[in-house]
């Protein structure tokens, strides 16, 4: 019990001083891909309405737990917006906003295309001292904590065909420089810059069978480099299983459906960290519709670009 203590101790330090917990982790990227680029907004040929929620470490009190909701689509004359609304708390901290992103589409091939996505976000940054236990009484690091809101930039380009993407990403562009936490004696504590690359290819595998390797690289300034590999594995357009390694940190089995205008993903981290001990894995669940979504006689947007109408359906 001593030992659980002393973890979420350590959780709860690494959100409230370090950078790790400034932007929430997820494992379904493929699905997710609009909340790691800003360029993906009006991509698809169909507008995604998503929820994801992931509880993380199972087993430990206060581990954190995301929940992110969005909404994209194609506007017309080759632009895409969005709406990201996300939800990330951790012990006795709390980070709460929204973003909107705006994308730009080029058509590159017959079958795929180039966008630049710009967005702004708002972050509120809280802090529940009821939950903080210190060691030494009325300690200034907690009363003198107050809660801020932070705007910000983030930029992203992607490169998709009707097999592949290839895309990056920054947040956190102009960097704020606010104290989140308002101590008394003047800590900098920015709400440093993120950058993302992301990129799969579709192999077919027989007429019913994809298989879809993709990777995610993550790296924010005086954190260790993150990589996750994927493998993705669909049958009949319908129903896929596939496994995820994230670097020193876990490995991920997954599944799900995509059926209609409905898609349903889960997926399970094993952690392979020194944490491993004290938890009992972590969950995600995603939950998807697609708004829309139809044949091209249906849908005028896709008969003004028609570089759509050729995708397929998948993430």
């Amino acid at each position: 019990m001593k030992k659980k203590f002393i973890l979420i101790g350590i959780s709860v330090l690494s959100c409230v001083w370090g950078y790790t917990q400034q932007t929430a982790l997820n494992s379904q990227y493929l699905y997710n891909d609009f909340a790691i680029n800003p360029a993906v907004a009006g991509s698809k040929n169909y507008s995604p309405l998503s929820l994801n929620v992931r509880r993380q470490w199972l087993g430990i009190d206060e581990a954190p737990v995301t929940q992110n909701l969005m909404l994209h689509g194609f506007l017309g004359q080759n632009t895409g917006g969005g709406v990201h609304f996300f939800n990330d708390a951790s012990g006795p901290t709390r980070r709460t906003g929204v973003s909107t992103s705006f994308a730009y589409h080029v058509k590159t091939g017959k079958m795929s295309k180039l966008s630049f996505g710009l967005s702004g976000a708002i972050t509120q940054f809280s802090i529940d001292r009821d939950k903080l236990i210190t060691q030494i009484p009325g300690d200034v690091a907690v009363l003198n904590s107050s809660n801020q809101v932070i705007a910000d930039v983030n930029f992203g380009i992607l490169w998709k065909g009707d097999r592949h993407f290839i895309g990056v990403s920054g947040y956190n562009l102009i960097e704020n420089k606010s104290n989140i936490n308002a101590l008394t004696t003047p800590v900098v504590n920015t709400l440093d810059r993120v950058f993302y690359g992301h990129a799969g290819y579709n192999f077919k595998a027989g007429a019913l069978i994809d298989i879809q390797p993709s990777a995610i690289f993550r790296y924010m300034l005086n954190t260790p480099f993150q990589f996750d590999g994927n493998l993705k594995v669909t049958l009949k357009d319908a129903y896929w299983i596939g496994t995820s390694y994230r670097h020193n940190d876990a490995i991920a089995v997954m599944g799900g459906i995509d059926i209609g205008n409905f898609m349903f993903g889960y997926t399970y981290d094993i952690g392979i960290s020194d944490i491993k001990t004290y938890n009992d894995g972590t969950h995600e669940v995603f939950l998807g519709i697609k708004l829309n979504r139809g044949d091209s006689a249906k849908s005028p947007w896709k008969k003004r670009n028609r570089i759509y109408s050729g995708f397929s359906t998948d993430s």
